[in-house]
C-alpha cells in the first residue's frame, strides 16, 4: 500500500510538472508586448489620432449637400414695391402659401490656413500616441523584467533554503546518532531541530512570495491564470556587461517633450491664422415651386411648375475685430510654449544625472555581487569544515550552528546583492537605448 501510495505521489508531481510551462524572459518580454491591455488601449489611441488626420484633411475638400424643403406659408408674406408705373401708389404682391425646394449646395475652401495648421497639429498629436505607445512598450517590458527577476531571486531562495534544510537533516541525523551513544546532548538534536524548523517557514514563505510574483508576472503578460508557469534558474556568479555608450537622446520620454514643445508652436501658430482672411468656392443648383394649393402638386396644372435657380460664387470671410479673445489666446500659446521648452531642458538634464548615478551604482552593484557571491560559497566551505570537525568530535555544536547562521546571511546577502545588480543593469539599459538586447 505504501508503494502504490508513493507512485501516486511520483506521477502527480510529474504530471505537475509536465503541466508547468517554463517561460524564459525574451517570452515573457514578447507575450507582455503582444497580450498587455494597457498596450491594446495604447494602439486604440494610435488608432485615433489617424482617423483625427483625416477628419481635419476633409475640411480643405468640397462639402457637398442636397436640400429638399417644403413650407407651408399659412399667413403669406407680401412684398410691397413701387407701383407709380401701374397707376397705382404701392404694387402689393401677395406670396402663395405653398412653396417647395430641392437641389444641391456646394462648398470648397479655396484658402483656410486655419484648416491647413489644424492638419499639422493632428499629424504632431498622433505623432505623440505613438511616441507614448512606444514609451508604455517600454515601460511594460521594464516591469516585466523587474517581476521576471524578483521571481527568479525568489526561486534562488527556495532552492538554496533547501540546501540549507538538506545540510541541517544531515547534522540532526548525525547528532541524533552521537545522542543515542551518549556521545552529545539531547539539546544539540533539539537546537539542530530548530533550526530545520526555521529553514521550513522561511522555504515555505518564499514559495507563498513566488506564487504571488508568478500571479502577478501572468497578469503583466496576460498568461491565462489557471496555468502554471515557471522562470529559468539563475546561473549563480553570472556578470553582464552593459556597453555603456551613454545617454540616448533618442529617449521616447525626451521625444516626447520635445513632441510637445511642438504642438504648443503649432497651436500658437494657428491662433495666429484666425486673423487671416478665408476664401470659399460657393455654388448651388436649386428648383423652386410655388402653388395656392397643396394638392396642385400632385396634378397636372399651370401652378405645378418648377423654377430653377443656380449660380456660383466666392466667399471671403475677413475677422476685423474678437474684443481682443485671440491676443490673449495668444499669450497664453507663447506661455505654453516656454513651459514645454523649460520641461524638455529640465528632463534632459534629469536624465544626464540619472545616467551618471546608473553608471555608478551598477559598477557597485556588478561588485558587491561578486563579492557576495563569493562570500557565501566561502561560507559554504567553512561549513564544510566545521561539519566535519564536528562528526569527528573535535568541535562543538555551537560552532556548526554559528556557521550554519553565516551561511543564511551569506545568502541572504548574496540573493539581496543579485536583485540590486539586475535592477541596476536593467537601467542602464533603458538609459542607453538597448532594452532589446533583454533575452
Amino acid at each position: 500500500m505504501k508503494f502504490v501510495v508513493y507512485l501516486c505521489l511520483a506521477f502527480g508531481a510529474v504530471t505537475s510538472l509536465a503541466a508547468q510551462e517554463t517561460l524564459t524572459l525574451s517570452q515573457c518580454l514578447q507575450m507582455a508586448v503582444d497580450n498587455n491591455l494597457s498596450l491594446q488601449k495604447s494602439r486604440n489611441e494610435m488608432a485615433k489620432g489617424k482617423i483625427t488626420i483625416s477628419e481635419n484633411q476633409a475640411k480643405l475638400l468640397p462639402q457637398i449637400n442636397a436640400v429638399a424643403q417644403v413650407n407651408d406659408n399659412f399667413a403669406p408674406p407680401v412684398s410691397v414695391t413701387d407701383g407709380t408705373a401701374y397707376g397705382k401708389q404701392y404694387n402689393v404682391t401677395k406670396t402663395l402659401q405653398y412653396n417647395a425646394a430641392i437641389g444641391l449646395q456646394l462648398q470648397m475652401p479655396l484658402y483656410n490656413q486655419m484648416a491647413r495648421t489644424a492638419i499639422e497639429v493632428a499629424k504632431i498629436a498622433d505623432r505623440l500616441n505613438e511616441l507614448s505607445y512606444e514609451k508604455a512598450r517600454e515601460d511594460i517590458m521594464v516591469q516585466t523584467a523587474q517581476t521576471y527577476y524578483l521571481a527568479q531571486n525568489t526561486l534562488e531562495q527556495i532552492r538554496l533554503v533547501n540546501d540549507n534544510i538538506k545540510r541541517m537533516e544531515e547534522l540532526r541525523d548525525i547528532s541524533q546518532a552521537f545522542y543515542d551513544n551518549q556521545m552529545s546532548l539531547e539539546v544539540d538534536v533539539k537546537r539542530v531541530s530548530f533550526n530545520i524548523e526555521e529553514l521550513t517557514v522561511q522555504r515555505d514563505n518564499a514559495l507563498a512570495m513566488l506564487e504571488q510574483q508568478y500571479t502577478m508576472l501572468k497578469f503583466i503578460i496576460d498568461y491565462p491564470a489557471e496555468k502554471a508557469i515557471r522562470v529559468t534558474e539563475v546561473n549563480p556568479g553570472q556578470i553582464e556587461d552593459v556597453n555603456a555608450t551613454g545617454l540616448n537622446t533618442n529617449l521616447y520620454e525626451l521625444q516626447l517633450l520635445e513632441q510637445k514643445q511642438a504642438l504648443a508652436e503649432k497651436q500658437t501658430k494657428l491662433t495666429k491664422d484666425s486673423y487671416l482672411p478665408t476664401v470659399n468656392l460657393t455654388g448651388n443648383l436649386m428648383y423652386s415651386s410655388y402653388t395656392d394649393k397643396f394638392e396642385n402638386w400632385f396634378r397636372s396644372s399651370e401652378s405645378n411648375h418648377w423654377y430653377g435657380s443656380n449660380g456660383i460664387g466666392i466667399q471671403v470671410r475677413v475677422p476685423i475685430f474678437d474684443g481682443f479673445g485671440k491676443r490673449a489666446k495668444i499669450k497664453k500659446a507663447k506661455a505654453e510654449e516656454e513651459t514645454a521648452r523649460l520641461d524638455y531642458e529640465n528632463a534632459l538634464k534629469n536624465f544626464q544625472a540619472n545616467y551618471a548615478n546608473a553608471l555608478s551604482e551598477l559598477t557597485n552593484c556588478r561588485r558587491n555581487y561578486k563579492k557576495q557571491f563569493d562570500n557565501y560559497a566561502l561560507a559554504q566551505e567553512v561549513y564544510s569544515v566545521t561539519a566535519y570537525q564536528y562528526k569527528e568530535g573535535v568541535t562543538s555544536m555551537s560552532v556548526v550552528l554559528q556557521d550554519e547562521m553565516r551561511i543564511s546571511e551569506a545568502m541572504n546577502n548574496y540573493l539581496t546583492a543579485f536583485y540590486k545588480y539586475k535592477v541596476a543593469n536593467l537601467s542602464l539599459l533603458k538609459l542607453t537605448g538597448q532594452l532589446h538586447q533583454l533575452k
